[in-house]
């Protein structure tokens, strides 16, 4: 049986820490500012594309076959990539979730200036290699930016993503990520996280 006796109350009321809980669990300073726009982009490969209950979205398509590249789409124009970063903004690339039954690359390919303005795409990057039924989720604290190759934002820029299916199988899966088109001048993202 607990022993029960009084305690003494301290203040008034009770702190509220949830905000910075939830801050410590997720990337730093994901909350958007004035001047900065929210971009993704994504590709889900199943075999239900024909099922009814499967919205005719040009993001869901058939599994995709061994060896065979695929462009993400933007979410937000039902349209592949490349993107275009205009002059004077920056792209800053903060999630990356993707969960596939078969091997998968991830590469970044980006132009200075943009393809539109001459310029011709070329690889960045590798933002992920993973094993079949690996799920990645990420919120990187030191990501990809185009800061890296204009940081001055002088000139516009593209931005291609390609997923290539380097299993034996027919891939099924899904992929998502999610960056910051933001203007130049805007405060940057913090690069810790603070919690209580």
């Amino acid at each position: 049986m607990a022993e029960i006796f009084p305690v003494e109350t301290r203040g008034v009321g009770k702190p509220d820490y949830s905000r910075e809980v939830s801050a410590g669990r997720e990337r730093a300073g994901i909350s958007l500012k004035y001047n900065q726009q929210l971009l993704a982009w994504g590709l889900c490969w199943t075999d239900m594309v024909g099922y009814p209950q499967v919205p005719a979205v040009p993001w869901v398509k058939p599994p995709l076959a061994p060896g065979v590249p695929a462009h993400l789409i933007d979410f937000a124009t039902g349209i592949a990539i490349p993107y275009v970063t205009p002059a004077g903004y920056a792209f800053t690339m903060v999630q990356k979730d993707w969960t596939c039954n078969e091997d998968i690359e991830l590469w970044l390919y980006g132009s200075t200036p943009s393809v539109a303005d001459g310029g011709s795409l070329v690889l960045i990057a590798c933002p992920g290699i993973s094993p079949g039924g690996d799920n990645v989720y990420v919120n990187p604290v030191y990501t990809y930016t185009s800061l890296t190759l204009d940081p001055t934002s002088a000139y516009s820029h593209s931005w291609d993503v390609v997923v290539v299916n380097k299993g034996v199988g027919d891939m099924e899966g899904g992929i998502v990520l999610a960056a910051i088109m933001e203007a130049v001048g805007t405060s940057p993202f913090p690069d810790t996280k603070q919690c209580r």
